[in-house]
């Protein structure tokens, strides 16, 4: 006998076992997925947002008088200290600031850590803050001069540190 003859048919049952298969398979992968999507960033950024939105023009008012200015500012990390730096808009450095703010992860506040910074040189600010590699945002308020300047930068760590 050909082996074309030899097959066995094609049942309902065969029907139901790749059916159920098929879809247990999409099942899985959704499942799968979604614990994936609740343990990380939940996507919020501000726990109300109807409160939030009402200071929303006080805010754009703050940081268009704060574009106003013209500082010129800098983030850089190596060898396990933060630096950031402050020049006016003529290059000179900004003198006589206290610098604090935090630094965490982009996406999780689950390493989030206060950052107290202390006059390294004119204009330069530095913070010992051990670091992970991957993505970093720093937060930081500078007062001292006039109406108080809030930076936020985001930077990348290397394995190596820098």
């Amino acid at each position: 006998m050909p082996a074309a003859m030899t097959q066995k048919p094609f049942t309902g049952r065969k029907m139901l076992i790749w059916t159920l298969g098929f879809f247990g398979v999409i099942i899985a992968v959704n499942l799968v997925l979604l614990a994936f999507a609740l343990r990380t960033h939940t996507g919020l950024v501000a726990p109300n947002s109807y409160v939030a939105s009402q200071n929303f023009n006080r805010k754009a008012a703050e940081a268009h008088a704060q574009a106003a200015r013209g500082w010129k500012t800098a983030a850089a990390y190596g060898g396990g200290v933060l630096e950031l730096t402050f020049a006016g808009p003529d290059g000179e450095p900004i003198l006589n600031l206290r610098v604090e703010g935090g630094v965490g992860r982009p996406v999780s506040a689950a390493e989030d850590r206060h950052v107290v910074f202390s006059r390294a040189a004119p204009g330069v600010y530095r913070a010992a803050t051990p670091l992970g590699p991957g993505e970093w945002m720093v937060e930081a308020v500078a007062a001292g001069a006039g109406e108080p300047y809030r930076l936020s930068r985001r930077f990348f760590v290397t394995a190596a540190g820098k």
